[in-house]
C-alpha cells in the first residue's frame, strides 16, 4: 500500500492517512472537540497516552468525565486488574458455570442457616457501622437489620473525639458481628460522639 495523507475529504472536514503502519514519536494523543466538552476539571483530554510504566492508558487522568464506553464486544487476552467498583447495569455480568454454581450454594447456606436460627429463635449479629444503622437497619435492610427488630438490647458505651472514627460511628460491637446470639441479649457497643 502506498502511503497517502489526503485532506479536506467528506465535505471538507476529514483527514486521511493511507498506511501499512501508522507511528507517533508522540507520549499523548488528545481528541479535543470543544462542542462536546461537559465540564471536567483537566484542561485536556488525553484519549491514549504512552505512560510512564510502558503501557497504554486510555483516558489518562479521567481527563474525560464521561469515561470511556465501549459498543460492541470486549477482548481481553491478559489479566483484567480492577481498581474501582464493578457497576453491572441492567444486563448483568455473563459467568462461568462453576461461579453460577457457588453463588447457588452460598444461596442455599444462607436459606438453611436463616431457617436453623429462625428455629431455634436466635439471630445473628450484625456489622453495624454507626447508630443510625444500630436503630434503622441499613437503606434497604439488606444487610443490618434494627437491633429492636432482632431483638437485642443494646449498651453504649463512648469514647470521645477519638480522630480514628467519625461521629456515631461503631469503634466494636462484642459479641462480634456474625456471632449467632438467642434474641433477648444485650449487645455491648462502642462508639465516638464528637460532643
Amino acid at each position: 500500500m502506498s502511503t497517502d495523507i489526503k485532506l479536506d475529504q467528506q465535505g471538507g472536514n476529514w483527514l486521511v492517512a493511507e498506511s501499512s503502519i501508522f507511528k507517533s514519536t508522540a507520549t499523548d494523543i488528545m481528541l479535543d472537540a470543544p462542542s462536546r466538552r461537559k465540564g471536567g476539571s483537566s484542561p485536556y483530554r488525553r484519549a491514549l497516552v504512552h505512560d510512564f510504566e510502558d503501557g497504554l492508558t486510555l483516558n489518562y487522568a479521567g481527563d474525560y468525565p464521561g469515561g470511556v464506553t465501549v459498543h460492541g464486544g470486549l477482548q481481553v487476552t491478559g489479566d483484567l486488574r480492577l481498581n474501582g467498583r464493578l457497576v453491572a447495569d441492567h444486563s448483568g455480568l455473563a459467568s462461568t458455570s462453576a461461579l453460577d454454581n457457588a453463588v447457588r450454594r452460598i444461596q442455599t447456606l444462607e436459606q438453611t442457616l436463616e431457617s436453623l436460627l429462625a428455629l431455634v429463635g436466635a439471630v445473628v449479629i450484625p456489622n453495624w457501622p454507626n447508630r443510625t444503622e444500630i436503630l434503622e437497619g441499613d437503606d434497604m435492610r439488606l444487610v443490618n437489620e434494627p437491633a429492636e427488630e432482632l431483638g437485642l438490647t443494646i449498651e453504649y458505651h463512648y469514647e470521645y473525639r477519638n480522630p480514628k472514627y467519625e461521629h456515631e460511628e461503631v469503634i466494636s460491637i462484642s459479641p462480634a458481628p456474625g456471632t449467632v446470639v438467642m434474641r433477648g441479649i444485650t449487645v455491648v457497643v462502642r462508639m465516638n460522639l464528637e460532643e
